[in-house]
Order: structure tokens, then C-alpha cells, then sequence
């Protein structure tokens, strides 16, 4: 499916942006092949580390939101399609008594996407729990790539940003299930994170031995707004629109939000977020 003048907004969960030239949701991975890549494109998944801040993206956004998702196992290994959200993941895996990827859920992300930024929560990341990811690449080839080709760290990996992860081996690790670890980081994340709202995560990456939130809390910016776009009070990480947002309003607040913490900690932030004009 095909569609021209795509809103952006409709795209990202933080909801910002003019259009975009082209949006694409191929319904299988035939379609996926077929897709003309020889000019501007990106891959998209969930959208919820994005950020969209132009009025018009001069090329085509590519969502494999419409492809199969699957999620199997065996003794040795987790199978999933890249598209699957992070949350069903880590629920398939609880509810077959496989523990170690119970920091997946409430992460708000597809796996691929996660998979790419290296997403990580409560002190564990995902590439490390990688054995294989499947990708296609812009010539429409698929080529694999094991846990030796991965070169990854605090949020950041090697895969080629013009390559889509189609799919995803995870280690099956012998590890003793807790059948109440899942219901204690979700209590966790929803006392400390704002959910069901307009978000993108977290805005920042955290610097070395520190926190990010911590930071701009003790810049005294918890809760400062600009226009439609405020610094959360649950987590001053995250940045909400209210519904009115902009995305200059976004990257003003950024600006504020850079300036303040080096003005007062010496510190530059660096965005986890990704910006896209």
C-alpha cells in the first residue's frame, strides 16, 4: 500500500511533523523486495524513538506494521519477526517460563527497531541476547548478520541505518525463572515512566556515570513547557505534546534543556532520540 502526502504525525508516538512524499506498508516480504530503494527512504518501526522535525520528508518511509509477526522457540534459541513489539515479545516469552528479556516489557518499541539502537532497560541492553538478525538491504538482498558482525554499545550499534531487520534469533539462556519479575519492572516502569501519552522516550542519552533525568531535574526543568510540548513530571527524560505540539516547539525545548544542564553541570547531552528532517 502505497500512499502520497502521508501525515507524519500519524507515523511517531510522539506525533510531530508535516508529510512525507511516500508511505509504504508492504504486506509481505515479496512486496518488501519490490520496493524501489534507489532514492530517499528510511525503515520505520513502532516510531517511538523518532522524531520528525521538517514540514515535508522529501522521500519514502517504509512500515512493515502490515507484515506477519511470529514469535516461536526451542531449546536453544527465540525466533521473531522484527516487527513484533517489544511487549508481546517479553509477554511470549513469561508465559513460557524463558526468563532474561523480562527489561523488554514497556519498552515502546518494535523489535527491529530496538534491536537497531541497541534499546535497553533496568541495566540489561539487547544486542548482547542477539545470536542473528536477517535483513534486507537497499538492492532488495537478503544477507544475515551473526552476534561476531555486531559491533554495538550504550545505545548504538554497526547495522546499516539503509537496511530493514526482517528478523531476529535471541539465545534461549538456561536461567532461573521468577515468576514475579515481570510484574515488578512493569510496576516499576509505570511509577516512574509517563505511559499513555504523546512521548518519544527517553530524549536524552544518559552520560557516563550519571542520569540524564537526574540532570535536567536539578536544572530545575521538570515540568517546563513550551507551546504544546512539556518536560514530563514523571520522568524528566521524556518530553510530552499535549496534543498541540510542534516540532519546533520540540527542538526549542531541547535547545533550553542542552544550554541549562551545561550551564550548570558542564555537561552535554546528546540525543537518544532520533531526528529526522
Amino acid at each position: 500500500m502505497i500512499q502520497n502526502n502521508y501525515p507524519l504525525k500519524n507515523i511517531t508516538t510522539i506525533g510531530l511533523g508535516g508529510t512525507c512524499k511516500e508511505f509504504i506498508c508492504p504486506s509481505s516480504i515479496d512486496d518488501l523486495l519490490k520496493i524501489n530503494k534507489s532514492h530517499k527512504h528510511m525503515y520505520i518501526g513502532n516510531g517511538s524513538n523518532i522524531c520528525f522535525i521538517t514540514d515535508y520528508y522529501d522521500g519514502t518511509i517504509i512500515s512493515l506494521k502490515r507484515m506477519k509477526r511470529f514469535i516461536t522457540h526451542d531449546t536453544n534459541f527465540i525466533y521473531c519477526s522484527s516487527n513484533i513489539s517489544c511487549n508481546k515479545a517479553s509477554r511470549y516469552l513469561y508465559k513460557n517460563k524463558i526468563s532474561g528479556f523480562e527489561f523488554l516489557y514497556g519498552i515502546p518499541g518494535s523489535m527491529g527497531g530496538a534491536i537497531f539502537m541497541n534499546a535497553g532497560a533496568f541495566n540489561d541492553e539487547l544486542l548482547q541476547h542477539v545470536h542473528s538478525i536477517e535483513l534486507v538491504n537497499n538492492k532488495g538482498k537478503i544477507y544475515e548478520m551473526k552476534n561476531k558482525d555486531l559491533n554495538y554499545s550504550y545505545r548504538t550499534s554497526n547495522i546499516d541505518k539503509n537496511s530493514s531487520i526482517i528478523s531476529v534469533t535471541l539465545y534461549n539462556q538456561v536461567k532461573e525463572f521468577n515468576k514475579n519479575l515481570l510484574s515488578k519492572l512493569n510496576i516499576i516502569r509505570k511509577n516512574t515512566q509517563p505511559i499513555n501519552q504523546l512521548s518519544c522516550g527517553c530524549i536524552f542519552k544518559n552520560p557516563k556515570d550519571d542520569y540524564a533525568a537526574k540532570l535536567i531535574e536539578g536544572a530545575e526543568l521538570k515540568g517546563m513547557r513550551v507551546g504544546g510540548i512539556y518536560i514530563s513530571r514523571k520522568h524528566s527524560n521524556y518530553f510530552i505534546n499535549d496534543g498541540s505540539g510542534t516540532y519546533n516547539e520540540f527542538l526549542q525545548l531541547m535547545k533550553i534543556v542542552k544550554k541549562r544542564v551545561f550551564s550548570k553541570y558542564n555537561i552535554h547531552l546528546q540525543e537518544e532520540v532520533i531526528l529526522v528532517k
